[in-house]
């Protein structure tokens, strides 16, 4: 048993089955696996084919990167299957903050995800304003259940609801991120428990309806663009970002169902809270596998650029020993990391939002004043609603009347 959470720091030593120190927690500390050894080295395995497989895909599109504007947010997608495998196993080896570190961080590059996703559907669509344009001819479609009730008009605004829909993620993140480490370092967070005198249980809430609302706002931009994204395979690219998302999440959820309903026991040496934990990560070692095969099927380079002419070109470039393999590719890493649009982006947003809030707040003082002069007009006499320059001889008060 522990004397206090995970989150707080401070580990006891009569933790069944780990090998913990007595105090905080400082560097990196082993656990025993409530797995086999041999079940961590699989694992491990599947990892390092993750990352083989996704390097593979990624230096391809480096190589022949000859739509930036496209192919910049296909470099950071493909950046997910890497970083979950390396991140599950890293939870499968060490324990303290460490996993919750790179908890935080995964979290953070999974909203960046989302959000290079729905770029990606704008870029391939032809950019905002054509997207736009093209939303603006098209017949009004409903809102998804729970919001059937209600409709965004075609256009700028379902555009802009969507965009901000999924931006708005990739603020909420960080901003719970930024949380946790001071929870955590102050001793109130709470980590894997969900007591209301900790902050682990509010961060999540809100981490989560966050999450929901963006993949909400992503699927909904894809039904009204379903036609005009039919080109260009979008249904596996979905259902793969979608997965990787939404799927990781809930097989926790139901795995830690299981553990409450008795299906996963305790055992001697670990609890029913461990033995879930590593189950999940292990599934998401095996399962980063798939994702980054699949990759290659969603993301082939084929069909963002054109091989034979670059090939081609490169043929007679090096014929004039103009080429460097290496050195372009170097080149061109540089430019899906430049966050740039995102920014800008989020500038925008934010300046949307303030101006609405200005708005409101003037509003909210007409609308004050408006009362108020109608109170006041109402005790002297006055017609409801006129100044005193719209006062005429049969409204104004006699008192206020000019002698004849």
């Amino acid at each position: 048993n522990r004397s206090n959470s995970k989150a707080d720091g401070d580990f006891t030593a009569d933790i069944p089955g780990e090998s913990v120190a007595q105090g905080p927690v400082v560097g990196l500390e082993y656990k025993r696996i409530p797995l086999t050894y041999l079940t961590w080295l699989v694992a491990a395995m599947c990892v390092v084919a993750t990352m083989l497989i996704s390097t593979n895909l990624i230096l391809k599109h480096l190589d022949y990167y000859g739509d930036p504007a496209t192919q910049k947010y296909v470099v950071r997608l493909l950046f997910m299957a890497p970083i979950y495998a390396v991140d599950s196993l890293i939870a499968l080896t060490f324990m303290g903050w460490t996993t919750t570190y790179i908890d935080v961080f995964r979290d953070c590059y999974e909203a960046f995800t989302i959000y290079n996703f729905l770029k990606l559907l704008i870029v391939l669509l032809g950019g905002e304003k054509s997207v736009i344009e093209m939303l603006s001819r098209k017949e009004q479609i409903p809102l998804l259940f729970p919001l059937c009730y209600d409709s965004w008009e075609m256009g700028a605004e379902v555009f802009y609801n969507c965009k901000y829909g999924v931006l708005q993620y990739v603020l909420v993140k960080p901003a719970c991120a930024l949380v946790t480490f001071v929870s955590g370092a102050a001793g109130i967070y709470g980590a894997n428990t969900f007591s209301l005198a900790r902050l682990h249980f509010y961060v999540f809430l809100l981490s989560n309806i966050s999450q929901m609302w963006a993949l909400y706002c992503l699927l909904m931009f894809y039904l009204v663009a379903k036609q005009e994204l039919a080109p260009f395979n979008p249904v596996l690219k979905f259902v793969i970002v979608k997965a990787v998302v939404f799927f990781c999440f809930w097989q926790g959820v139901v795995l830690g169902i299981l553990a409450f309903t008795g299906y996963i026991p305790s055992t001697k040496e670990f609890s029913s809270e461990s033995l879930t934990e590593a189950i999940q990560e292990l599934l998401v070692c095996l399962e980063m596998v798939f994702i980054s095969i699949l990759f290659h099927f969603a993301f082939p380079i084929e069909e963002f650029v054109d091989v034979e002419k670059i090939n081609e070109l490169r043929q007679q470039e090096q014929r004039a020993g103009l080429r460097s393999k290496i050195r372009e590719i170097r080149h061109n890493a540089s430019d899906p990391f430049r966050v740039q649009d995102v920014r800008d982006d989020i500038f925008s947003y934010t300046n949307e939002q303030q101006d609405k809030f200005y708005g409101a707040v003037a509003a909210t003082q007409e609308g004050i004043s408006n009362v108020l002069l109608s109170a006041r007009s109402s005790k002297q006499g006055q017609s409801p609603g006129k100044p005193p320059e719209m006062w005429t001889d049969a409204t104004m008060p006699s008192e206020q009347k000019p002698p004849t």
